[in-house]
């Protein structure tokens, strides 16, 4: 990825996470998240998921920034950035981070 278009991903990835942050938080919802999520990474199970998101949430909910969750679950997993992003993005909005 050249330097312009990961910068312009991060900064894609900052106003998403602003967006979702100022957004009423939802009841946590594994269902809805796996529905969101389970479709697009048939390569990891439901389980891989549902840890994912939850580590996702518990790390933004201490204060931990949006995309250093990205970066987390795409190194614990062994996925791609856009793949972790969906997961923690899927994670902040339906497990109600």
């Amino acid at each position: 990825m050249h330097a312009h278009s990961l910068r312009f991903f991060w900064l894609s990835l900052a106003a998403a996470a602003s967006v979702i942050a100022l957004a009423a938080p939802a009841s946590a919802d594994q269902s809805a998240f796996l529905h969101a999520v389970q479709d697009r990474y048939t390569f990891l199970t439901p389980q891989q998921l549902i840890t994912a998101g939850n580590e996702a949430c518990a790390f933004t909910s201490r204060g931990g920034l949006a995309e250093n969750a990205v970066t987390m679950v795409r190194e614990d997993l062994d996925i791609s950035v856009s793949a972790a992003y969906d997961i923690v993005s899927a994670a902040i909005v339906e497990l109600g981070c």
